[in-house]
């Protein structure tokens, strides 16, 4: 790993930890590093409360990540004095600011979303990325839609962006990205218990529910219109159904919305892996092919990387996947991974 602060190159880190995250509008990361307080370079890189920008490249220059330090802490003892700084990408700061009352006011009317965000994030000198896969949706018009003044950016976009069923992200530029991930990609990876250190898998059936109706909330502008959408997960035999509502938005939203719900419940089933050495050619959004029987992975099923974090010191190196279904991500429907098992008792 290749760390710069403001530019310059720093050689001297013990330990650090990278947590590049795909759901989410910034990575984090963390380091410590031997600090000389009589050196003047050492004082300037490593003052608190600058919030120096950082770029974290791989042993291949490969940029994984742009960001801020937010955090120092310093001790003092008999060894060497070490300093552990932390942060996260540039375009974290809109997890943690308002819409400043000069930019007001709060309400956009006849605006889209990438309208809505690029004005948000220009804010704060964030850049805005609109990928191909959802250009139609991100230029749909709002007739009106108000933020909060107590809202995040961050948290006011995911609103947005939760109804249209677009991923909220960030990419290694520290740039703000709107995007759905490609499901039919080719995995870029295949694990099983003889290949990784340790691998866990989790179904927490409380949160599943075997149908999703959104209903949209009648307002002034349709009056008596009771817009319903519905769909199944084909993973819940049970009876358990769910209803939400639709307080914003348009009517034809309420199938967006429908899809992004059950992705949001799909993260109840996910999977970790853990993997000796450092993976930095995934990323992620990345397909990971997973078999491993004592997992209740039968056959070979394809996960998608939520998040993946890179960890070193001066012992080893490991990188842990935590890996979710595709349609997590995508909001269609997931095909019924347990049937393998069904299959493979019927083939006994």
């Amino acid at each position: 790993m290749r760390v710069k602060i403001n530019g310059r190159n720093i050689d001297f880190f013990t330990e650090g930890t990278i947590q590049l995250k795909l759901d989410s509008i910034a990575s984090v990361f963390s380091f410590k590093a031997r600090f000389n307080p009589e050196n003047d370079e050492h004082k300037e890189i490593f003052k608190p409360l600058q919030y120096h920008k950082v770029e974290i490249f791989n042993d291949n220059d490969k940029l994984l990540l742009t960001g801020t330090i937010l955090n120092h802490s310093f001790g003092s003892d008999n060894g060497i004095n070490l300093v552990t700084i932390s942060g996260y990408s540039l375009c974290g700061v809109l997890e943690d600011v308002n819409i400043p009352p000069s930019n007001y006011p709060l309400e956009s009317s006849n605006r889209s979303l990438k309208e809505i965000a690029s004005r948000l994030c220009g804010f704060y000198g964030i850049s805005l990325v609109v990928d191909a896969s959802v250009t139609n949706n991100a230029n749909r018009v709002y007739k009106k839609t108000t933020a909060s003044a107590t809202d995040t950016i961050k948290g006011y976009l995911s609103k947005l962006t939760s109804q249209r069923n677009i991923i909220l992200s960030h990419d290694e530029k520290g740039r703000v990205v709107l995007f759905k991930p490609n499901d039919k990609a080719n995995p870029k990876l295949f694990l099983n218990k003889e290949n990784t250190l340790s691998m866990s898998s989790s179904y927490a059936g409380q949160g599943l529910h075997s149908k999703i109706s959104v209903v949209r909330q009648p307002s002034g502008d349709n009056a008596g219109v009771s817009t319903v959408d519905t769909i199944n997960n084909p993973l819940i035999n049970a009876n358990r159904p769910t209803t939400k509502i639709l307080s914003s938005g348009d009517d034809t939203d309420t199938k967006n919305a429908a899809d992004n719900e059950l992705a949001s419940e799909l993260k109840a089933i996910s999977v970790k892996a853990k993997l000796l050495g450092l993976f930095d050619n995934l990323k992620p959004g990345d397909l990971i092919n997973i078999h491993n029987h004592e997992i209740y992975s039968f056959a070979y099923s394809r996960y998608m990387i939520s998040d993946i974090t890179f960890t070193f010191n001066e012992q080893e190196q490991t990188t842990d996947l935590n890996l979710v279904l595709p349609e997590t991500y995508t909001g269609n429907v997931p095909r019924n991974i347990l049937f393998f098992y069904e299959s493979h008792l019927r083939d006994i």
